[in-house]
């Protein structure tokens, strides 16, 4: 898994997709930070970071879509399919690869905190609640859009399928304003990331919020994991 993860780590640093990741991540909240905060002299940092969750539908996808269609576009996906590492040690080595940028784009955010903690009052319970519930939004994320990257050949088709599953998860909230079925309202309930997000980002820690989180997170991984282990036995 290491091993993966450190080949994963090293492609995103060296090709051009890492760097515009992260100077897409970077422009979007900075920008965000300089509207909403710094212009208003808001300290508050709860609308900066339920903004930034939006930023992810779009940045994440783009951090994603080339770990699976280049394998196979380069014809190393068999390679690592029969080398002597199980498939879920692959597919977390190349979590953790992703997620590794993540952690990397949002060091940058701790200079704005920085920032607000010398200019403005800062709830230090709000901070660490927007920054748990956004590591863990971005786990979530992540495996979702690896999986729509394992289904198909091609890095764009992948993006796009990842930008559209991030957009239903995050915004089938909208439902509710159309219909007030009860099978759409628990459908919404169930799966809303913005509504267990909206806990996080005022300081709130709600285990059945952590436990949704890491749960698609991990269901999501398993399910890449099954992918590609029927494509080893096909």
């Amino acid at each position: 898994m290491r091993a993966v993860w450190k080949r994963e780590l090293k492609a995103y640093l060296k090709s051009p997709l890492g760097y515009v990741y992260l100077f897409l991540f970077l422009f979007a909240t900075g920008f965000i930070f300089c509207t909403v905060n710094v212009r208003n002299g808001i300290s508050d940092v709860q609308y900066y970071f339920q903004m930034c969750c939006y930023i992810l539908i779009v940045a994440i996808p783009l951090l994603t879509m080339r770990l699976y269609p280049e394998e196979r576009k380069n014809k190393t996906d068999q390679i690592l399919i029969t080398a002597p590492i199980s498939i879920t040690k692959m597919v977390l080595g190349k979590f953790f690869a992703a997620y590794s940028m993540f952690l990397i784009s949002l060091i940058p955010t701790l200079f704005c905190v920085g920032f607000l903690m010398i200019y403005g009052n800062l709830e230090w319970g709000v901070v660490l609640g927007n920054y748990v519930g956004f590591l863990l939004l971005g786990a979530a994320y992540i495996a979702i859009a690896m999986l729509m990257s394992c289904v198909t050949e091609s890095p764009i088709i992948a993006f796009m399928l990842g930008l559209f599953s991030l957009l239903f998860f995050a915004l089938c909230d909208l439902l509710l304003s159309i219909t007030d079925w009860a099978i759409v309202t628990k459908l919404v309930n169930l799966i809303s990331v913005s509504t267990r997000f909206l806990g996080f980002s005022t300081g709130l820690f709600d285990l059945s919020a952590i436990f949704y989180f890491l749960s698609l997170t991990v269901i999501f991984l398993f399910l890449n994991i099954r992918i590609i282990d029927k494509r080893r036995w096909s």
